[in-house]
């Protein structure tokens, strides 16, 4: 069975990702089919069935146990849009034949197939894999016939929804009062802002939900963390809230190794999601969820957009053409043309960046951008004239970022903001004091404080577990185990700030900058968690493993736990 697990179909990569085609592996798909029929089954639907790995699944689970349907022969419908796909699970389906189903073919977008299914029977159950495809791959009649069919059912759909979310919520509408939903589905389903509306949906619309995830990625071709979800009793009213539990493996043959599954749930404790919220923090322990949920609701805490605005850093359309090195200023004769840029997060150690650490950084990388926005072409040094005539010949100005603007290398939106923000995060975020009045790339965030608030103590009070922890929740993570926050996310994490709030600003930042990050956080705790906001200090425990549990959940997937 391990071996079974780990067999997938091999596609070219970039077709793949196109159309989302990673089919599910074998023990995986058995795994969602023989959870999914019961006695009562009577209609499956397998809405994107790829080669067929789902619908033979089936077919072997009433072969093993013909009693499992006494009513009569199971009919499945299942959807797939390429032709070549269908005609694959169609000819594995008839080697593998059997009685007891019945199978209708429809070689059929999803979306266009729809309207046809809604006028069926309803389904009690729905199986399947849906297509990881991003909205930019998103092909746009299909993108619009399920927006059409998804506003008809009540939904908000988003220019930013991912076609996996329509296909789940779609896949809703056709259960029966009683139905099952087995799907396998992205991380994203915890963590993205486009999916809240489809967690509402699920939350209130089951009596249970069981979410497995795993530890090791199940498609590591593609840094995608999937969870299996497992949803059942389709409510006719959507009146009470589901009980959710969850259970993480280290992998697949670990899964398969489990038995039971309602014996495991019976050892996790059952929780509520609030309407929409992101469900990264159902997979720490108790203890640590209870305080983590109890912290947040504590009086005194702001969120960080009430304190300051956060925006991307700067698109230059090429960095290794605008961004220079200090040799290259010289050489062009721009340094009234250039202004103190960084790209990487590495630079940022501490709650503060200063004009000395600028003069380290500028010794090991180019970091001086041109920034000729407003500057009359007939002022430009002769040797920068040639600089971007060869930018030109080497096709600088084609790339999409530089060829919509009115003069291609005219950067936008550039400025020095009053502060850094990590974007991209291996063990923890930082906010950071621009003491050096650099600019920086969409590597990391800007911040701009807004008025009467202290860069410095706004910085330093944020280095807390609480604002950690979520951070973990409000971020996204991927396969690869790095946390990214975008302005909107960061903007919502809650932070302890009040100007009287007395924290030692130089001694957080010094202890920082020696490695000694845990020490820091315990200064900042034992004054902003403590002090001010009033936690004992089994919460302010419980806070921090919050934290520490979410973050090593994100760094095991790709091997890198942080060692302290």
């Amino acid at each position: 069975m391990r071996d079974m697990f780990f067999y997938t179909n091999k596609q070219p990569a970039d077709e793949r990702k196109l159309r989302g085609g990673f089919y599910t592996p074998v023990g995986l798909a058995s795994y969602l089919v023989n959870w999914g029929i019961r006695s009562d089954t009577k209609r499956i639907l397998e809405p994107c069935c790829g080669d067929g790995n789902f619908i033979i699944a089936i077919q072997e689970k009433l072969r093993e146990e013909p009693t499992m349907n006494p009513v009569g022969p199971l009919h499945v419908v299942a959807v797939e849009v390429k032709g070549d796909e269908l005609q694959t699970a169609r000819a594995r389906a008839q080697q593998v034949g059997g009685q007891s189903t019945t199978i209708e073919w429809m070689n059929q977008d999803y979306f266009a197939a729809y309207s046809e299914l809604t006028n069926q029977d309803r389904f009690d159950l729905v199986v399947g894999n849906p297509p990881f495809i991003r909205f930019q791959y998103f092909e746009e009649g299909s993108r619009e016939l399920a927006f059409d069919h998804l506003r008809g059912a009540g939904y908000k759909p988003s220019k930013l929804d991912n076609a996996w979310v329509a296909f789940v919520e779609l896949s809703i509408e056709l259960l029966r009062s009683g139905g099952r939903l087995a799907m396998v589905v992205p991380g994203e389903l915890l963590q993205v802002k486009y999916a809240k509306e489809l967690r509402g949906r699920l939350a209130s619309q089951f009596e249970h939900i069981v979410l497995i995830g795993f530890r090791r990625l199940v498609f590591p071709h593609i840094q995608q963390e999937v969870f299996l979800l497992l949803a059942e009793g389709k409510q006719r009213v959507a009146n009470t809230p589901s009980d959710i539990h969850t259970l993480e493996f280290t992998d697949g043959a670990e899964l398969l190794r489990a038995g039971n599954l309602r014996e495991a749930v019976t050892h996790v404790p059952a929780r509520h999601s609030r309407n929409g919220m992101k469900w990264t923090s159902l997979f720490i322990d108790e203890t640590a969820f209870l305080a983590l949920d109890e912290a947040e609701k504590a009086k005194g805490l702001s969120r960080l957009g009430q304190l300051a605005e956060v925006d991307v850093g700067i698109v230059t359309g090429r960095n290794s053409f605008f961004i220079l090195d200090e040799e290259q200023k010289n050489e062009l004769g721009v340094s009234r043309l250039t202004l103190p840029v960084i790209g990487r997060t590495s630079a940022l150690r501490a709650t503060t960046f200063t004009a000395e650490d600028f003069d380290s950084y500028k010794r090991r990388h180019p970091c001086f951008l041109l920034n000729l926005d407003g500057i009359d072409s007939d002022g430009f040094p002769e040797r920068l004239v040639d600089y971007l005539e060869w930018g030109e010949r080497e096709q600088v100005h084609q790339g999409y970022k530089c060829r919509i603007r009115k003069r291609w290398f005219d950067v936008p939106s550039v400025y020095a903001p009053d502060l850094f923000l990590f974007r991209q995060i291996h063990r923890y975020p930082l906010l950071v004091v621009n003491g050096a009045r650099a600019t920086c790339t969409d590597t990391i965030h800007r911040v701009r404080q807004k008025e009467g608030i202290d860069s410095h103590l706004l910085a330093t009070v944020s280095f807390n577990s609480l604002t950690l922890a979520w951070a973990e929740v409000c971020g996204r993570s991927y396969g690869g185990g790095v946390l990214e926050l975008e302005p909107r996310e960061a903007e919502e994490l809650p932070v302890p700030y009040h100007s009287t709030i007395n924290v030692d600003v130089e001694k957080v930042d010094s202890l920082l900058r020696t490695g000694r990050s845990l020490e820091a956080l315990d200064c900042v705790d034992s004054v902003v968690l403590k002090r001010y906001l009033g936690f004992d200090q089994t919460l302010i425990g419980s806070v921090r493993r919050a934290w520490e549990q979410l973050r090593d959940r994100r760094l095991y997937r790709n091997g890198r736990l942080w060692r302290r």
